[in-house]
C-alpha cells in the first residue's frame, strides 16, 4: 500500500522542471525501475577532488551544474518549524513541552517503575537505542526503537502525515506516546496508572495546561479506577463510561504533552546544510565538506541511488519500503509484517487523527480514513530521516547493522545476502556495483548530517 505516494508525486513534481529533465543524476532516480540505465559505474575512485571550471577563468567548483541543480532541488535545510498538527491543540504548547519533558524521563508509571521514555531513547544516541540484540523495556520488544530527532518533520514538504513507528501504526506522536506505556515489552503499564499518576504527582502542572482534572480517588483517598485496569480486561469494560472516560481524557494528553516536547527534538544546521547555503547562494564550492564527503554526496545522488527514498528536507519520503533485511540475529523474530500489520492497528486505534480524542477539526479529512489494509505492503518499513544517523547505531529496524558502513553495504549487494525477510523486495532496490572508495565516500558524506547538540534544556532530566 502507498497512500499517500509521496515518492511518486515528488518525482512527477520535481521531474516536470526543465531545470532537472536534463540531469543525468536526476535520472537515476526516476528511471523505470525495468530498466538500466544508470551511468556507468565506478569500481574503485569516487572521483573526489575533482573539479569543474566555470569556463571564464574564475573559481572551480567539486560539483558541476547539473549536480548542483540535483543538490538544490532534492535536498536542503529543513523548514523553521514543523507542520502544525491539527490532532494536538497543544503541540506547540511551552507549557505541555515542559511537562512532557518531565514525563519523558519519568519511570515511575512503568510497571516496574524503572523504564521511562530515555531507556530506549537516549538523548546521547539521537534519541534511540545504541544497545545490540533490539530495544529492551520490561522484555526485549523484538524491534530496534527508531531515533525521535525530527520525528515530527516526516518529509517536511509534504501536507500527508507524519506515520510513527517502524511500521506506521500511530499518525501522530502523541499516538505514538500512548501506545508505549501499555506495551508489555516496553513499560507493561496501563494507562490507568499513568492517568492516576499524573493526578498525584503532576496534578498542578496538568491542570496549568489542559484544565481541571477529573476527580480519580474518592474522598478517602482510594483510587476510583484500579491502576491495573486497561481496555481488554472485563474488569475495565465492566467501569462505567464515565470512568473510562475519565482516566482515557487524562491519558490522550499525557501522549499530548509528552509529543509536544518531542517536537523540540529537532537536529538542524549539519556541515552539509552549510554546503547546501553555499551552493544556493551562488557560491561555486564551500568548505563545509571534505573532498571525500562531497564526493560521497555524489554517490547519494548518483550512483548510490539513495535519492529514491532519502530526498528532502528531513532526507526522507515518509513512506514505506521493503528494503529485504533479514529476518536474523539474537532475538530477531522469525517474521516481522511491517506495514501490513501495522496498518492494521493505525485503523483499530482509537487515539487515531479521526477518534475521539483528536483535535483535528476535519477529522473525514484524516488520512487513516483513506488507508486500505488489505493493500498494505508485507515487510516494509517506514524510511528513517538520515540527519544525525551517524548518531544512533545499530540500524534497520532489526538494529541488524552495527555501522553505516554495514547499511551502504547493504544496499550495494541490493538486499539481503544472508537470511530471509518478509514480502517482496521494493521495485527501488538492486543491486547498485559500488567501488570500495564510494562506499567509504558516501558514509562519510552520511557523518557530516549530524546536527548541532540540541540545547541543554532540551536533554537533560529535569
Amino acid at each position: 500500500m502507498r497512500y499517500p505516494s509521496t515518492t511518486r508525486r515528488a518525482l512527477l513534481r520535481l521531474a516536470s522542471a526543465a531545470a532537472l529533465t536534463s540531469s543525468p543524476w536526476l535520472s537515476v532516480a526516476c528511471e523505470d525501475p525495468g530498466e538500466d540505465n544508470s551511468p556507468a559505474q565506478d569500481t574503485g575512485t569516487s572521483g573526489a577532488g575533482e573539479s569543474s571550471s566555470t569556463g571564464d577563468g574564475g573559481p572551480r567548483s567539486f560539483f558541476d551544474d547539473d549536480e548542483v541543480t540535483t543538490i538544490l532541488a532534492w535536498l536542503g535545510p529543513l523548514p523553521d518549524a514543523p507542520r502544525p498538527d491539527p490532532t494536538n491543540a497543544w503541540a506547540d504548547d511551552p507549557a505541555a513541552a515542559l511537562l512532557g519533558q518531565r514525563l519523558f524521563f519519568d519511570p515511575r508509571y512503568s510497571a516496574n517503575g524503572e523504564v521511562s521514555c530515555v531507556t530506549c531513547h537516549e538523548p546521547a544516541d539521537g534519541f534511540g537505542d545504541s544497545r545490540a540484540n533490539l530495544s529492551t523495556g520490561i522484555a526485549i520488544t523484538g524491534r530496534s526503537s527508531p531515533g525521535l530527532l525530527n520525528g515530527a518533520f516526516g518529509s517536511a514538504t509534504e501536507d500527508g502525515p507524519v506515520w510513527q513507528f517502524w511500521d506506521g501504526r500511530a499518525d501522530s506522536q502523541w499516538a505514538q506516546a500512548l501506545a508505549v506505556p501499555e506495551s508489555a515489552a516496553s513499560m507493561a503499564s496501563t494507562r490507568s496508572k499513568v492517568a492516576l499518576h499524573l493526578y498525584d504527582e503532576y496534578r498542578d502542572e496538568y491542570e496549568s495546561v489542559f484544565g481541571a482534572m477529573p476527580e480519580l480517588r474518592d474522598g478517602a483517598g482510594l483510587p476510583l479506577v484500579d491502576p491495573t485496569y486497561k481496555p481488554g480486561m472485563p474488569e475495565w469494560d465492566a467501569l462505567p463510561q464515565e470512568s473510562r472516560d475519565a482516566v482515557e481524557g487524562v491519558y490522550a494528553n499525557f501522549g499530548k504533552a509528552v509529543a509536544a516536547y518531542e517536537r523540540l527534538l529537532v537536529s538542524r544546521n549539519s556541515r552539509f546544510d552549510q554546503l547546501w547555503n553555499d551552493l544556493a547562494a551562488g557560491a561555486p564550492d564551500s568548505p563545509s565538506l571534505t573532498d571525500e564527503e562531497k564526493a560521497g554526496l555524489r554517490v547519494f545522488i548518483g550512483e548510490g541511488r539513495c535519492l529514491g527514498c532519502h530526498n528532502g528536507p528531513n532526507f526522507t519520503d515518509g513512506e514505506f519500503h521493503n528494503i529485504a533485511i533479514p529476518q536474523s540475529g539474537e532475538n530477531v523474530p522469525e517474521m516481522d509484517q511491517g506495514r501490513a500489520a501495522g496498518v492494521m492497528k493505525l485503523v483499530a486505534d482509537k487515539f487515531n487523527c479521526a477518534g475521539a480524542y483528536s483535535d483535528h477539526p476535519e477529522k473525514e479529512s484524516c488520512p487513516v480514513n483513506f488507508v486500505v489494509p488489505e493493500g498494505a505492503e508485507v515487510g516494509a518499513f517506514k524510511t528513517p530521516s538520515l540527519r544525525s544517523v551517524g548518531q544512533s547505531p545499530p540500524y534497520m529496524h532489526t538494529g541488524n547493522f552495527a555501522t553505516l558502513e554495514d547499511v551502504v553495504r547493504h544496499y550495494d549487494l541490493g538486499g539481503a545476502a544472508y537470511g530471509s525477510f518478509e514480502g517482496a523486495k521494493d521495485e527501488l532496490l538492486r543491486p547498485l556495483s559500488l567501488g570500495a572508495q564510494q562506499i567509504a565516500d558516501l558514509t562519510a558524506f552520511l557523518r557530516a548530517l549530524d546536527g548541532e547538540p540540541l540545547p541543554v534544556e532540551l536533554t537533560e532530566a529535569p
